[in-house]
Parts: structure tokens; C-alpha cells; sequence
């Protein structure tokens, strides 16, 4: 039996989002071709609590969230976390003989990149974004493309993120993401959905950039015109510091009198069954969506999918074909859309969706792929 290669798995915060999503499956995707992947991440968090439940081991790392701030006491305290960091990487790679590193955000290479130089591991980043970027995130990937053996992205649009950030076009990939298998089972029935609805889902960690907002907005037009429908915001709060927002939706919500119909589940362990519910599943994200694993995911489910005209979508959408696209921060587009995908429109574009995404996301794809390129980089050495 051909002994396993360990990975060693990078990612920055504890939450269990989209770009987490893709790290676990790929730990999964690419356990059958011999690697063994280690998650090092922020812990305790559903992250973690997803890795468990999935059979892949979890280690807890000083990694800081590293987002840039004004405060010399902050900068104080993310070089601190960054020497401890990388230490804790280093000291975990050499004692676990692990054969390469995966980062999912170049703050992870930055952790990462002491263990690669001293241990000469490759160094593999994977690009869950796209332009425009912070210029904090420009400063730390320019920073460490250097140290990087690869950078897999998960889009078109990823790929130009990091060819005009400067990544030499040899050793960028694209890789699309695979739809979690699970996705492909039989459902179980939400009670919270038993009723004839219909039902129209966002789902998502909660901050402005996924734009709850806008979902709202176009919510309180589509509700005016289906008595019956029900709206849900399907995940939790990302960050501390969006609280605020949440409290400002829920305060629209009231306003309007639809807090009977408009309803926050939290973060969901059963997504997939909630997913399988709706007959829309929206995307209303203002920018930075590379490759949204949601719209994959209602693909593979035969959903009826919105979403709007950012990143990557139109690489997983045809519009008018496997779904609708409109502008973003638009919300009378957004409703428009919707009560098309109410209509007789909706179950064409959902078998449409189906059929397509089983073709171009599907899991083996995605670990065969992930997996040639880390034989690739482990016969190259490190970079």
C-alpha cells in the first residue's frame, strides 16, 4: 500500500464559509491519491468541528486574522502573532514530516513561509479572490509570490487577480472547485420548509459584501406579489465587528412588518437540506466573489439560482440558460429576477444548472486535479 503524503493546510479564521468549504473537500477530494491533509487553523470554530466530522485532523495555530489597522498596538500585535505563527507552522511541519504546504490566503503563506525556506517544502497558494483587492491584501501577496512553488485558482477572474499582481503565468493554475459529494444524496425535509412557501434562500456568512441588505430590499418588493413566500438568511455573523449590520437588518426586517417572513436560521450543519428546500437560491454579493461555492452547490441541486454580476459567477452561470444575472446593489433587478425563477422559468433553469454543474464541478475532477498538482510540485522540490 503506497504510503500517504502529508499536507499541511493553512487557513486564517475559524468560521465555516465558502473558501472553507473548498479546503475541506480538498482534504477529502484528494485522500483516495495518497495525501493526508492536516488542517492549521484558528480553534475552536465550526471549521474545526467540520474537519472532525469529516475525518481530517485539526491543529491549532496562532494565526491572526492579520487585517490591516492603524493602531501601532494592533501592527504590535500582529508581528507577534506572525513570529509566533511561524514558528508553530515550522515546528508542526518538521515534526509531522509533512511533504507540502497549502495556504488559502497569502496571510497563510506569510505563516507558511519560514517552514517552506527552512524545511524546503513546496509552497502551494490557493486564490479564492479576485480585483479589486484591499491594498493590504496587494502589499502581503506581493510580498510572498516569491516564496510560492504555485498558486491554484479557483476562477478565470482569480487568475487575473494574480497575474496582475505579478505571479509568473508557469505557475498559476485554475482549478475550479468540485461540489461536496454529499450534495448528490438524498435530502431530508426542513421542517421550517414543510409549509407551500415558495421559498427563496441566501445563504452565506453575514457582512455587508454578501449583501443581506440588498436580498432584503428585493425581498419586500417580491413579497408584495407572492402572499406565501418565505425568505431566508442562511448563516451566521463572520466577524465581531459586522454585528452592527445584522442588527440593522434585522431592524429593516421589523420595520417593514415582515419579521414573520423574512427569517435568520444561523449557521446550518444540515445546509444541504436547506439548500435542496428553496426554489431560488440568491447570490446578492457587491464584489469579491471568485468562484462562489454556493451557486455550485444549487447547481448540483437542481435549484433555480440569482445571483449577481460579480467575480466569477458568470463562469459557473449562463445567464438565461442555467439561471439569471444582474447587476449588483441593484435591488428591483434583483426582485425581477426572482419572480422569473418563480415562474415556469425557474425548473428549467434548475435542470439546466444540474446537468451542467455535474459536467464541469464535479468532486473527482476536483481531487484528481488538486492532486496532480501536488505531485507535480512534490517531484519539482521546494521553489
Amino acid at each position: 500500500m503506497t504510503q500517504s503524503s502529508l499536507v499541511l493546510s493553512l487557513n486564517r479564521v475559524e468560521f465555516f464559509g465558502g473558501v472553507e468549504r473548498v479546503l475541506v473537500n480538498c482534504a477529502q477530494a484528494t485522500r483516495s491519491r495518497h495525501f493526508q491533509t492536516l488542517i492549521a487553523c484558528p480553534a475552536p470554530g465550526e471549521l474545526a468541528n467540520e474537519a472532525q466530522r469529516r475525518a481530517v485532523e485539526i491543529l491549532p495555530i496562532s494565526i491572526n486574522r492579520s487585517k490591516a489597522t492603524r493602531s501601532p498596538a494592533g501592527w504590535l500585535r500582529l508581528l507577534m502573532a506572525l513570529r509566533r505563527g511561524r514558528r508553530e507552522v515550522t515546528d508542526i511541519a518538521r515534526r509531522r514530516n509533512v511533504r507540502l504546504l497549502h495556504t488559502h490566503h497569502p496571510i497563510g503563506a506569510l505563516y507558511a513561509k519560514e517552514a517552506a525556506k527552512t524545511l524546503r517544502l513546496p509552497l502551494l497558494l490557493h486564490v479564492h479572490e479576485t480585483l479589486p483587492v484591499h491594498v493590504f491584501y496587494r502589499m502581503v501577496a506581493r510580498h510572498v509570490i516569491p516564496f510560492c512553488s504555485a498558486f491554484v485558482c479557483c476562477s478565470e477572474r482569480s487568475r487575473q487577480l494574480m497575474l496582475a499582481l505579478g505571479a509568473p503565468a508557469s505557475r498559476v493554475h485554475v482549478i475550479y472547485n468540485g461540489v461536496d459529494p454529499s450534495f448528490l444524496m438524498p435530502v431530508d425535509t426542513v421542517e421550517e420548509l414543510a409549509r407551500p412557501g415558495p421559498h427563496v434562500g441566501i445563504f452565506g456568512v453575514l457582512e455587508p459584501r454578501k449583501g443581506q441588505d440588498i436580498f432584503v430590499q428585493a425581498a419586500r418588493r417580491v413579497a408584495a406579489q407572492h402572499p406565501a413566500a418565505m425568505f431566508w438568511i442562511v448563516g451566521d455573523l463572520s466577524f465581531a465587528e459586522n454585528a452592527g449590520y445584522v442588527d440593522a437588518l434585522r431592524a429593516s426586517i421589523a420595520a417593514a412588518g415582515l419579521a414573520d417572513r423574512i427569517r435568520f436560521t444561523g449557521h446550518r450543519r444540515d445546509v444541504r437540506d436547506w439548500m435542496a428546500g428553496m426554489d431560488v437560491i440568491v447570490l446578492a454579493s457587491r464584489d469579491r466573489e471568485a468562484l462562489p461555492t454556493v451557486l455550485i452547490e444549487g447547481a448540483a441541486l437542481g435549484r433555480a439560482l440569482v445571483a449577481t454580476d460579480v467575480g466569477g459567477v458568470r463562469e459557473i452561470i449562463a445567464d438565461g440558460s442555467t439561471g439569471l444575472v444582474v447587476p449588483p446593489g441593484d435591488p428591483d433587478a434583483l426582485a425581477h429576477a426572482i419572480q422569473r425563477c418563480l415562474g415556469p422559468e425557474g425548473s428549467q433553469f434548475g435542470n439546466a444548472a444540474r446537468t451542467d454543474a455535474l459536467c464541469r464541478f464535479g468532486f473527482d475532477r476536483f481531487g484528481r486535479q488538486m492532486a496532480d498538482l501536488y505531485e507535480t510540485l512534490l517531484s519539482q522540490g521546494a521553489h
